[in-house]
């Protein structure tokens, strides 16, 4: 398991760091303006899975997230701050399908 944490991507050209997508992988400061992209090199889809713990208001637990990145592409996706563990430091987890040829950036724009 390894946490990265969103690098300030800026109009005057900060690259974001691209990291292999491992078991595990957990992202830190969610948020406002905090993504994550994907880029999937496989030649077939994969998802990505956050699951938030708590509930909404209502009472309700909160809703499963999924994403499918289809093969070859690349998907920008919010981190929000509903998607932190509180008894997790505030971690927000990220659960691959599959994590051959998957890349992945934090970005706080």
């Amino acid at each position: 398991m390894t946490t990265y944490a969103p690098v300030a991507v800026t109009m005057n050209g900060v690259a974001a760091t691209y990291n292999a997508a491992a078991a595990g992988d957990k992202v830190s400061g969610a948020g406002d303006n905090t993504w994550i992209t994907v880029k999937n090199g496989s030649g077939s889809p994969i998802t990505l899975t956050i699951t938030p713990t708590g509930n909404t208001g209502y009472g309700v637990a909160l809703p499963v997230k999924t994403w499918s990145i289809a093969a070859t592409g690349e998907m920008d996706i919010p981190i929000l701050a509903a998607y932190a563990n509180p008894s997790d430091s505030s971690l927000v987890t990220l659960a691959w399908s599959s994590t051959t040829t998957v890349t992945w950036a934090a970005k706080r724009i």
